[in-house]
């Protein structure tokens, strides 16, 4: 296994195989979609390579088109309707044709994606991600491509529901698991800050303009009580300082939350259990690409 924070699985083969319902499960779902979900190492190529496929169809030249085509129609549409054409249906159907071009290309890049996330491997790992939150199984993550979530608010492919059956008894002696490595305080830190950062660049621009706007008021207007505004500024330029240090010290220790999800990867493969990712791990992990 190579040192890299993608060999990370949503759940690995020793989680599946623990119970021995879920296992029951797990098997079932591989004999009826044809593959081996406890192979980790064809699941994590397998993934891969499915991962590939939906990002090159989101970046294709089909999307590029038809994102020109937007542009250069709403463009055109906008100069025809504010030109005041003798013939304006003759004047807006040539926009209006490139915005229906645009549209057919979206919504066939839509059903194409779609219909490569029914594919047999793949609604049969979401059943397998479905039957492990349902048993227990600590699933660290379900990645958001899995489920056509993207920027969408809901999932155009989601987990299906399952129900886990009774459980009976534990016989016999079972082994105890391997211990997951602990959190580092660094990647906590990470965590607490990314949590909440992000806004002070948005916020800085606000105050500055703000304070502007004010500063111009006062000097139009010939009113000294507006230029106390000026603080406006300083406290916009504060902010942008502030979120300049957190984003530097945000980078500094993505390497260690790096590194920690190496080790996480690294115990996964030796049967440790993975809890779910909270959210600025799960966003560092889609954004290893």
């Amino acid at each position: 296994m190579t040192n890299n924070t993608s060999d990370l699985l949503p759940v690995g083969a020793h989680a599946l195989s623990a119970d021995p319902r879920l296992a029951a499960a797990v098997r079932d779902f591989g004999s009826t979609y044809g593959y081996d979900y406890f192979d980790d190492a064809a699941v994590r190529r397998t993934l891969a390579e499915h991962e590939a496929a939906l990002r090159r169809l989101g970046r294709g030249g089909l999307v590029w088109a038809g994102s020109l085509a937007s542009v250069v129609g709403i463009v055109w549409l906008f100069w025809a309707a504010t030109g005041e054409p003798d013939n304006m249906p003759v004047a807006v159907a040539p926009p209006a044709a490139l915005l229906v071009l645009a549209l057919a290309a979206f919504v066939r890049v839509n059903l194409q994606g779609r219909r490569m996330l029914r594919h047999p491997f793949l609604e049969g790992y979401r059943h397998v991600l479905a039957a492990a939150r349902a048993h227990g199984a600590p699933v660290a993550f379900v990645p958001a491509w899995l489920t056509g979530r993207g920027g969408a608010a809901l999932d155009v492919a989601p987990l299906p529901s399952y129900t886990a059956p009774v459980a009976s008894p534990p016989t016999g002696v079972r082994s105890a698991p391997v211990a997951p490595p602990s959190k580092p305080a660094e990647v906590k830190e990470y965590e607490r800050i990314a949590e909440h950062g992000g806004w002070h660049d948005e916020a800085g621009w606000i105050l500055v303009v703000a304070g502007a706007v004010g500063v111009g008021y006062a000097v139009v207007k010939d009113l000294p009580a507006a230029y106390a505004s000026v603080l406006l500024i300083g406290l916009g330029i504060w902010t942008w300082i502030a979120g300049h240090r957190l984003g530097r010290r945000q980078q500094q220790l993505s390497g260690e939350a790096l590194r920690y999800l190496d080790e996480l990867t690294r115990s996964q493969a030796a049967g440790a259990p993975v809890d779910e990712l909270s959210p600025p791990l799960r966003k560092l992990l889609d954004t290893r690409l």
